[in-house]
């Protein structure tokens, strides 16, 4: 067996079977194609350049990525601020962005926050970004806070895999198609008062670790809730499933 190349430290070099080399030499080269798989492995992007591309009407697709600084979907290019019929002093408005096309985020870092809702509260303005293509974070690594209160997702909504270390806000949130939480790691609070979930949600071996405040919620079945674990508090006050509530649909899967 041989493995030859030149992998831009400098050095080429080829181990071939039969000859006898130093141990170091074969270490050093071992290690230095570690390095270079790390360094592919470990590629970093700015989350301005990703906004760019959105701006420009693309989709946007990345692997294995670090993405570095907030990326905040609310201040598009598309933005449109909508006045309220009865605030005379335009005090209160709501300025809306929509990301067009899908986004996808495999195996990602986010350094940063991930901002799809921000209310202002020196003058009152709210911004809040709605998705028209889907929306994958799999596998991904949120450092930083995630908020999408209000958001609109108009196509899949996929986040399995994937861990917040910090909070999470997903109230209001309306989902056109059944989102897909399984085997999220929620470390900290997680917010999904008012958010109605369409059939066939998955929240299969999610974990939640702080807070998970699903009050007012509404879901319906069939509902994939397996191997959920709550280590922290939990709200599902007025939570419905089908119409009934909540603690009714857990006795009834049990009796089954």
């Amino acid at each position: 067996m041989a493995i030859n190349g030149d992998y831009g430290f400098g050095t080429s070099f080829a181990l071939t079977a039969g000859k006898n080399y130093p141990m170091s030499r074969i270490t050093t080269a071992i290690l230095m194609l570690v390095a270079f798989t790390t360094a592919i492995a470990q590629q970093k992007v700015d989350a301005s350049l990703i906004i760019k591309k959105i701006n420009e009407g693309q989709a946007v697709s990345y692997e294995n990525t670090i993405i570095e600084g907030d990326l905040d979907f609310n201040h598009l290019d598309n933005s449109e601020r909508e006045h309220s019929p009865f605030d005379w002093f335009n005090a209160n408005n709501t300025i809306e962005s929509t990301v067009q096309k899908s986004i996808r985020f495999v195996g990602c870092t986010f350094t940063g926050d991930v901002i799809a809702y921000e209310n202002e509260e020196w003058d009152n303005d709210t911004f809040i970004a709605h998705f028209r293509g889907d929306v994958i974070f799999q596998d991904c690594l949120f450092k930083g806070k995630a908020a999408f209160k209000y958001s609109e997702f108009a196509r899949l909504a996929d986040f399995s895999g994937s861990t917040f270390n910090r909070d999470v806000n997903f109230k209001y949130a309306e989902f056109s198609e059944a989102p897909t939480f399984a085997k999220v790691q929620f470390k900290d609070d997680v917010d999904f008062k008012y958010t109605e979930f369409p059939r066939g949600t998955s929240f299969e071996r999610a974990s939640f670790q702080g807070f998970a405040n699903f009050k007012y919620a509404k879901f319906r079945t069939p509902l994939n809730i397996s191997q959920i674990a709550f280590d922290g508090h939990e709200d599902f006050k007025y939570t419905e499933v089908d119409g009934r509530s909540f603690t009714s649909y857990l006795i009834s899967k049990r009796d089954h």
